[in-house]
């Protein structure tokens, strides 16, 4: 296992007397070649050990050139796609020109010791290649002995190796300086980084370097695999939200749990967040194996597994493993877990949310996207409302396909009521004559066609948790009448019942902003609207929200893309710049299904602006100019520029291509405006 402290440690990693070194090394190197054995005064005992290993192999101390393993195509293909390569080669052509100066070589080495990249003095390079020292030869210890790569391989720590210390004569006339690049599992190495030059070139900073480099690559695999599991997250988002009911854990490609829901925890015995980011071996070893060959086969997997808790109770779980690939990438699995004999389970869970089951909502705020000002401030009282503790009653007023219901399943989701029910109704989908029944229930015989055993509402649903009454401004004045008086004393009665009940429900209304004309006209009771509105939230247009929109649309196309198995499209700049100049009256919801469209019609993977619907294209409302004097015209623009520039937050080059027009014309009416 590779020790960190070791790659800061100097010391171990070069000799104190390099002259001294040198000249033992010398000394010795002939006599242990002939007769395994060493004079009085041994080599360091590092070279030592690495020549008693390197004759037991039989390796032949005269090779002049190392074995190559690698074709150019495949060290094309592993350079360009695996992660050691990506991390590596910017930190190495940074340093080529400086390695280059002081006639060094700096090389790159995977775990099994191969080359894989180099950059440095041309003319050590082409005396290198000599012995193979390039890309596609093999430097692991156990085939040529002991040098940078090799040996920092077997040792899993910094070493340098000189002159007469090599085993195969070949490699003699030089010195390597090797620091093993630590995997970000922190179990291994990934590989080494190399520094060889000349013999009489020895240098301590030189160490000191290749340390540093590997730290750097090391630094960026790391950055890698957070952006990896970033991704790994987006991709699953959605499909987590389909078995609401179920268990859900994400794994890594490397077996890392990366996230997982309440049920899993429950289901696997699992304590968070002790076991995020940590091997699924620790805690579930025998899934390990079944998950890898999902994810490296790229099939889907099924198993069970017998679970017990700590209270005694026994159960099995049915695991269903998907591979998740993202751009011909494996990034890992998705585990969907369910109870097969859930009878334990279930009355376990009953005892801990003490008797009522949790409905888990489908959405939190890590599911909305975007960071307008705007956006911002209703994220902040949204928030303040999940941690109100007098749970007070939230309105939410936007237009139709701004996101209430994903603002109020967040609400829920963050507040202290996560576990329990989450109840949604509309109230405008609805006949007017089931809205009550729905809402409040009713008693056995109610009503002709009713239930023999009657019926439960929404409020009883949702006891213990939140009401989401969406359109709540479409309810008549009788009904606004009898659900205010629920508010008041938290009261129900079902209907044909004289029988009040109690209900303990945090309630979370959403409206139109035309509840406001409705109130004044009396359509509507203010009375009501003041009972709900103790926590107000007004959720803006997407045509307010500036850049969002380009934020929404990728993250759209990202997940429509993969859901339907065709690669990733992109949006040219002329279509950024029409989708910030249209108005979106269905707002986020005509944006997400023109971005579904877009997915099915669209050949190759860019979206242009032919791509773009007739009705994206038109710049602003049209003025008939038979209607308008000159001087209307001109207020008309300039009202229209002022509009497009603060969309656009001043950037002038944007705002003429939305407008259409040439910038001199911006510049010159900005002046006018002003004046």
């Amino acid at each position: 296992m590779l020790n960190k402290k070791s790659i800061s440690n100097q010391s171990i990693a070069f000799p104190t007397n390099v002259d001294h070194s040198l000249d033992t090394a010398c000394r010795n190197w002939e006599e242990f070649i002939c007769t395994g054995r060493f004079q009085n005064l041994n080599p360091r005992s590092v070279i030592c050990e690495s020549w008693v290993r390197s004759r037991e192999r039989g390796l032949d101390p005269q090779s002049t050139r190392a074995p190559t393993v690698m074709s150019p195509e495949r060290l094309e293909e592993k350079l360009r796609q695996g992660d050691l390569g990506k991390a590596a080669i910017n930190v190495m052509e940074k340093i080529a020109l400086s390695v280059e100066g002081n006639r060094h070589v700096v090389v790159l080495a995977d775990h099994k010791g191969r080359i894989l990249h180099s950059v440095g003095h041309e003319d050590i390079q082409s005396e290198l290649e000599k012995i193979n020292f390039r890309p596609g030869g093999l430097w692991h210890e156990d085939e040529v002995g002991p040098n940078g790569i090799g040996t920092t391989l077997m040792l899993g720590r910094p070493e340098v190796v000189m002159g007469h210390e090599h085993y195969c004569k070949g490699w003699q006339p030089w010195v390597c300086y090797g620091a093993p690049i630590a995997d970000v599992c922190g179990s291994g190495v990934a590989g080494v980084i190399d520094i060889t030059g000349p013999i009489d070139q020895i240098r301590r900073e030189t160490m000191t370097l290749a340390i540093s480099l590997a730290q750097s690559v090391h630094s960026g695999l790391t950055l890698l695999q957070l952006n990896r599991r970033e991704i790994l997250r987006s991709v699953c988002r959605d499909r987590m939200l389909r078995w609401p009911n179920d268990g859900v854990m994400l794994v890594d490609e490397n077996g890392y749990l990366i996230d997982y829901n309440s049920r899993a925890s429950r289901l696997m015995n699992l304590e968070f967040p002790e076991c995020v980011e940590n091997p699924v071996t620790r805690f579930l070893p025998d899934l390990w194996e079944v998950i890898l060959r999902s994810i490296r086969q790229n099939i889907m997997e099924e198993m069970r597994i017998e679970m017990r808790s700590e209270t005694g109770f026994s159960h099995t779980v049915r695991v269903r493993i998907e591979p998740v690939l993202y751009r011909q990438e494996n990034l890992g699995a998705l585990l969907i877990l369910s109870a097969i004999d859930s009878k334990n389970v279930h009355t376990q869970e009953r005892q801990a949310s003490r008797g009522c089951s949790a409905a888990p909502t489908k959405y939190t705020f890590d599911n909305i996207r975007g960071t307008s000002p705007k956006l911002r401030d209703v994220l902040t009282l949204a928030r303040a409302a999940s941690r109100d503790p007098m749970e007070s009653s939230v309105l939410l007023i936007g237009d139709t396909g701004t996101g209430k219901e994903l603002v109020a399943h967040s609400i829920h989701a963050e507040s202290t009521r996560s576990e329990q029910p989450f109840i949604a109704i509309n109230c405008g989908a609805l006949p007017r004559d089931l809205i009550e029944s729905e809402l409040f229930g009713y008693v056995p015989g109610a009503f002709t066609g009713a239930r023999r055993d009657g019926m439960k509402g929404k409020f009883e649903h949702a006891a213990g948790g939140t009401l989401f009454l969406d359109e709540i401004d479409s309810l008549d004045l009788d009904l606004q009448s009898r659900f205010l008086r629920v508010l008041d004393h938290n009261e129900i009665n079902r209907i044909g019942s004289v029988e009040s009940m109690h209900v303990d429900v945090r309630i979370i209304a959403a409206g139109s902003s035309k509840m406001f004309k409705q109130i004044e006209s009396g359509q509507f009771r203010q009375d009501l609207y003041h009972r709900l509105s103790v926590l107000e939230i007004e959720i803006p247009p997407l045509s307010e929200r500036g850049e969002d929109v380009i934020e929404l649309a990728v993250e759209f196309l990202e997940r429509e893309s993969w859901a339907a198995g065709r690669p990733l499209l992109e949006l040219s700049a002329e279509v950024k710049d029409t989708l910030l100049g249209y108005s979106w009256p269905g707002n986020i919801r005509e944006l997400h299904n023109l971005c579904r469209r877009w997915v099915l019609m669209v050949q190759g993977d860019m979206v242009r602006i032919e791509d773009v619907p007739d009705k994206l294209r038109t710049r602003g409302e049209e003025v008939r100019p038979e209607t308008c004097t000159n001087r209307d015209l001109r207020t008309v623009n300039d009202e229209l520029i002022r509009a497009t520039l603060v969309r656009t937050d001043g950037n002038v080059s944007k705002a003429a291509r939305i407008l259409g027009i040439d910038r001199s014309t911006i510049y010159r009416r900005s002046k006018i405006i002003r004046n």
